[in-house]
C-alpha cells in the first residue's frame, strides 16, 4: 500500500506537471495578445500641447456579446474617441494621423478617412473607418471600427446649437444620419458577403452623433445587438425620449450603447432634460465629490494618472460646480420650452459664435440682438439681476486671484477652461484607467444636498456613525459658506454662534437635474443647534431637520418645497444671502481698473524722475568734463 501509495502521488504529481506545462502556453498567448495602444489627443486647457496615454486592446473583446459591458474595452474605445481628434498642429491633410496610427496600432487596415480634410462647418462630421478580420466562436467576421471625431471641429459647434422641432436633436441627427450611411457604404465596399460588426466611439459632439448612428443601425436592423460595441464619453442629449406614453429610451436600454458621465460635466446635461431630452442606451457616472461618499480615495489615482498626462495637479472645484448649476438654471429660467429656445436664443448663440474671435465684434452683435426688442429682451431683463449677481461672484473671485490676495489651484487655467474643466478629455482619461473593475468606478448615486451658512456660524459635520468629516466638500460664496454631502448617507450637522435671525437653508439635488427641493430656517443668533440629516430626509421630515440644544427643541422650517415638481429651478436661491449685490460687480471692476491706473501712475512716475536723475548726472559730467578741460588748457 505504501508503494502503490507513493506511485500514486508520483503520477499525479507528473500528470499535474504535463497539465500546467500544456495550459502555460496558452496562458501566455492570451497575456501577449493584450498589447497597448498610444493615444494622441489635443486639450483646450493645454494649447500648443500633444497629450498621450496608453489604452489596452485585444480582439478578445469582440468575441463577447457587446450588450455586456467591458470596462477595458470602454477605456480602449476612449482611446480612439480623443485619437480621433482634428491634430491641431498639423496642416489640414494630415489632421486624421492621430487617429490612423491609433488604429494601425491595433492591426487595423483599409482606413477610409473623410472630412478630415475639410475645414470644419455646421453640416461637416470627420470620421474615419477601418476593419480587420477575426474570429469568434462561429468563426471569421470583419470588424468595423468607427471612429467619429470629436475636437478640433470649430464651426461644427453650430450643430450643436440646432435642436430643431422634432423629437431628436436636428443637427445630431443629421450628422448620425450621415455616419450611419458611411458604415453600410463601407460595408458593401469590403465585406459585403461576410459577418461584420461594428465598434464605434466618440467624444463630446461625436458622442451624441455615434449614440444617434447606433440607434439608427439597430432601429433599421442592419446590425444585431449582439455586434454593435458604442462606447461614448460626455455624451450630450441628443432626444426627446418620451413620445405620448412610449419611453423611446426602452428599446435600447439593454442594447451596447453605453455612455459615460461625469456628474458636473455640463455638456452631458445639455439640452436639458427639463425640456425633455435624454441619451439613447445606458449612462453610467463617474464619482464626484458633491455625491460619493469616498470620493477622494477614488480619487488618488486620478490625479496621479492626470498628474503623468498632463504635468500638472488635478482639480474638482465645488465652487465651479456650483457656478454652472446656477448658470444653466439661470438659462433655463429664462427660456422654459425647447421651443422658445429655438425661436429665441438660438440666433443668439449662432451671431455670438460667429464673432467669437474678437470681443469688441461680439459684444457689437449682442448689443445688436437685443436692440431688436422682442421676447429676448424680455427674457434677459427679467433674469438681469439675478445674471448680475452671479456674474458679482465670479468678479470678485477672480479679481482677489489676479491681485495676489486668494491663491489659486487652477495652474493658470483661463475662466473658460475653468468652467468646462470637467469636460475636458484628459480628465476623462485620468478617470477612465484610474479603474480596470467598473463596480469601484462607477458612482449610482447621483443625488446630493448643499447646506448655505453665514461664515460667522461655527459648524461640525458627523457622518451616519458618529465620525467627523475631516474632508468635508466646502467652498466660499462671498459671505456665505456652501458645504455639500452626498444624499446617499445620513448626516448631522452641529451649529453655534451666528448673528441674530440667522438663515440657515437646505437645498437637495440630483446631478445632472435642475429641478430641487428645499428647506429655509431662520433661527436665533448665539445659539447652538443640531441639523439631521436622514438618507430620506424629504419623505420622511419627523426624522429629521433642525433642533435648538441642549433641549432638542424642534425648529420649524420657515419656508420649504418637498416636492421637486412643485417648484422650478431659480439660480436667485442661494445668491440672496451670498453677500453678492449688482453693484459689487462694477465695485470691483472699478477697483481693478484704479489699483491698475495707480500701479501705472507709478510706474510712469518712477521712469520719469529716473529720467530726470540721468539728465542731472550727464548734464554734471559734462560739466567736470568741460571744466577739467579749461583748467589744463
Amino acid at each position: 500500500m505504501k508503494g502503490k501509495s507513493w506511485l500514486t502521488r508520483v503520477i499525479g504529481a507528473l500528470l499535474a506537471t504535463w497539465m500546467l506545462l500544456g495550459f502555460l502556453p496558452g496562458v501566455c498567448v492570451a497575456a501577449e495578445n493584450r498589447i497597448w495602444l498610444t493615444g494622441k489627443f489635443n486639450s483646450p486647457a493645454y494649447p500648443g500641447r500633444e497629450l498621450t496615454y496608453s489604452f489596452p486592446y485585444r480582439d478578445d473583446y469582440f468575441t463577447i456579446p457587446a450588450t455586456e459591458y467591458q470596462q477595458l474595452l470602454a477605456q480602449c474605445t476612449l482611446g480612439m474617441a480623443v485619437s480621433a481628434f482634428r491634430a491641431a498642429d498639423l496642416e489640414l491633410d494630415q489632421k486624421d494621423a492621430y487617429i490612423r496610427d491609433y488604429l494601425a496600432q491595433a492591426g487595423f487596415e483599409n482606413m477610409v478617412s473623410c472630412q478630415f480634410d475639410e475645414e470644419p462647418r455646421a453640416d461637416t462630421i470627420a470620421t474615419l473607418l477601418a476593419s480587420q478580420i477575426l474570429r469568434d466562436q462561429e468563426g471569421e467576421f470583419l470588424l468595423v471600427a468607427v471612429a467619429v471625431s470629436g475636437g478640433g471641429y470649430e464651426d461644427e459647434w453650430l450643430s450643436n446649437f440646432s435642436f430643431g422641432d422634432e423629437s431628436v436633436h436636428d443637427g445630431f441627427f443629421q450628422a448620425g444620419l450621415t455616419v450611419f450611411r458611411r458604415i453600410l457604404d463601407y460595408v458593401d465596399n469590403y465585406g459585403a458577403d461576410d459577418r461584420f460588426k461594428v465598434w464605434m466611439g466618440g467624444f463630446s459632439r461625436a458622442a451624441a452623433v455615434s449614440n444617434m448612428a447606433a440607434a439608427l443601425a439597430l432601429a433599421s436592423e442592419q446590425v444585431e445587438e449582439e455586434d454593435l460595441y458604442v462606447y461614448t464619453f460626455a455624451t450630450p442629449n441628443n432626444i426627446q425620449l418620451k413620445s405620448g406614453d412610449i419611453e423611446l429610451n426602452e428599446p435600447y436600454d439593454h442594447s451596447g450603447i453605453y455612455n459615460i458621465a461625469g456628474m458636473f460635466d455640463p455638456v452631458p446635461s445639455i439640452p436639458f432634460s427639463e425640456w425633455g431630452y435624454g441619451k439613447l442606451g445606458t449612462t453610467l457616472y463617474l464619482p464626484a465629490q458633491e455625491t460619493t461618499p469616498d470620493y477622494m480615495a477614488r480619487r488618488a489615482p486620478v490625479a496621479a494618472i492626470y498628474r503623468e498626462i498632463t504635468g500638472t495637479e488635478y482639480v474638482n472645484s465645488p465652487e465651479v460646480n456650483w457656478f454652472i448649476q446656477k448658470l444653466c438654471q439661470l438659462i433655463y429660467d429664462m427660456v422654459r420650452t425647447a421651443d422658445s429656445y429655438q425661436s429665441e436664443l438660438k440666433v443668439v448663440l449662432d451671431e455670438a459664435w460667429c464673432s467669437r474671435s474678437s470681443v469688441f465684434r461680439l459684444l457689437w452683435t449682442l448689443c445688436g440682438v437685443l436692440s431688436r426688442g422682442g421676447k429676448m429682451n424680455d427674457m434677459l431683463m427679467g433674469e438681469a439681476p439675478c445674471a448680475d449677481t452671479l456674474l458679482s461672484v465670479v468678479l470678485y473671485d477672480l479679481a482677489l486671484e489676479k491681485l495676489g490676495l486668494h491663491p489659486s489651484s487652477w495652474n493658470d487655467l483661463s475662466l473658460t477652461v475653468r468652467i468646462f474643466y470637467e469636460h475636458c478629455p484628459e480628465v476623462y482619461v485620468a478617470w477612465m484607467m484610474s479603474q480596470t473593475d467598473p463596480d469601484s468606478l462607477f458612482a449610482e448615486d447621483t443625488g446630493y444636498r448643499r447646506i448655505f451658512l453665514d461664515k460667522g456660524i461655527e459648524y461640525e459635520l458627523r457622518d451616519q456613525d458618529g465620525n467627523a468629516v475631516e474632508a468635508a466638500c466646502t467652498a466660499s460664496l462671498g459671505r456665505t459658506v456652501m458645504i455639500t454631502i452626498p444624499a446617499n448617507r445620513n448626516y448631522i450637522v452641529r451649529l453655534s454662534g451666528g448673528r441674530e435671525s440667522e438663515r440657515i437653508k437646505v437645498v437637495e439635488y440630483s446631478a445632472g437635474s435642475l429641478h430641487y427641493a428645499y428647506q429655509l430656517y431662520t433661527v436665533e443668533g448665539g445659539g447652538a443647534y443640531k441639523l439631521t440629516l436622514p438618507m430620506e430626509f424629504w419623505q420622511t421630515w419627523d426624522d429629521g431637520g433642525l433642533v435648538r440644544l441642549p433641549g432638542e427643541d424642534r425648529i420649524a422650517p420657515t419656508v420649504q418645497a418637498l416636492e421637486r415638481s412643485q417648484i422650478h429651478p431659480s439660480a436667485v436661491f442661494e445668491l440672496e444671502d451670498s453677500g453678492f449685490m449688482a453693484a459689487h460687480a462694477l465695485d470691483i471692476l472699478l477697483g481693478t481698473v484704479f489699483f491698475l491706473l495707480a500701479v501705472a501712475t507709478l510706474a510712469l512716475a518712477g521712469v520719469i524722475a529716473a529720467r530726470s536723475r540721468w539728465k542731472k548726472r550727464v548734464a554734471r559730467r559734462r560739466a567736470e568734463i568741460k571744466n577739467g578741460g579749461d583748467s589744463h588748457k
